[in-house]
């Protein structure tokens, strides 16, 4: 059982959540596990006859409240993000357009069919980039 919930928590806290489906699946996995746990520990009754009622239950209930909890931070950390782009859009300079690029300077070269140990490279153009691309001088 030790084992199980220390494999629940290292996949919390390694595991990304990258969708709603993932962040509701992890925290009902993780709640499953914890209320899986509380309902072992929980009063087993006389010679334990109501243990494994007591594991079913916290692990049903365990498992809602953690998908329930798994979605609304999910919600709050997408809120968040979404209020974060808006301000760093807001905050970026606005200077009207962006500069064109000029196009790199590019050189074609021919090159001679060979021989070049047991091969033979047919002749072709290779393309060489003499300058890069840059922007253009605003005027």
């Amino acid at each position: 059982m030790k084992k199980i919930l220390i494999l629940v928590l290292v996949a919390a806290i390694f595991g990304g959540c990258a969708t709603s489906t993932k962040s509701t699946a992890l925290g009902g996995a993780i709640g499953a596990g914890t209320g899986a746990v509380l309902g072992g520990i929980a009063d087993p009754g006389k010679n334990g006859e109501y243990r494994t009622r007591n594991v079913i239950v916290g692990t049903a209930l365990g498992g809602m409240a953690g998908m329930m909890a798994g979605s609304i931070i999910h919600e709050n950390t997408q809120e968040k993000m979404q209020e974060a782009y808006v301000a760093g859009k807001r905050s970026a300079p606005m200077s009207g357009t962006m500069p064109a690029l000029q196009k790199p300077k590019v050189e074609a070269r021919w090159v001679e069919s060979q021989i070049v140990g047991n091969r033979y490279i047919e002749g072709h153009f290779e393309y060489v980039i003499i300058e890069p691309t840059k922007w253009e001088e605003s005027e």
